[in-house]
């Protein structure tokens, strides 16, 4: 597993905001630019999240993320609510650099109990 953030993606920031009430949404701000609404929350709970960072993930690296990374990252991304939670590019790169899938994943004949 080796996601990358691109180079173009390095000056952005993302932001996930959590209004009190409806969706939490995901969105991507680069200098000069509108914002961009890369996706919305579809619900409650841990899958909502997940989708909402492997949205991020995708739009910052290109490629489409893998479960444990998005899972992880969503579990990051949680804002309060009523707020917000902001990463820059570089921000999402360094935690990348940092991230290691699960131990199964390097031994792929060997099965988790």
């Amino acid at each position: 597993m080796g996601l990358d953030v691109r180079d173009e993606a390095r000056g952005r920031a993302y932001r996930v905001v959590r209004p009190v009430r409806g969706p939490a949404v995901a969105t991507r701000e680069a200098p000069g630019a509108e914002p961009v609404e890369l996706g919305r929350a579809q619900g409650r709970g841990s899958a909502s999240w997940t989708a909402l960072a492997r949205t991020v993930l995708e739009d910052a690296t290109g490629e489409r993320p893998g479960g444990k990374v998005a899972r992880d990252l969503g579990r990051f991304l949680v804002p309060p609510r009523n707020g917000e939670r902001r990463m820059s590019g570089e921000e999402l790169a360094e935690w990348l650099a940092t991230w290691r899938p699960h131990l199964s994943n390097l031994f792929p004949g060997r099965r988790r109990r």
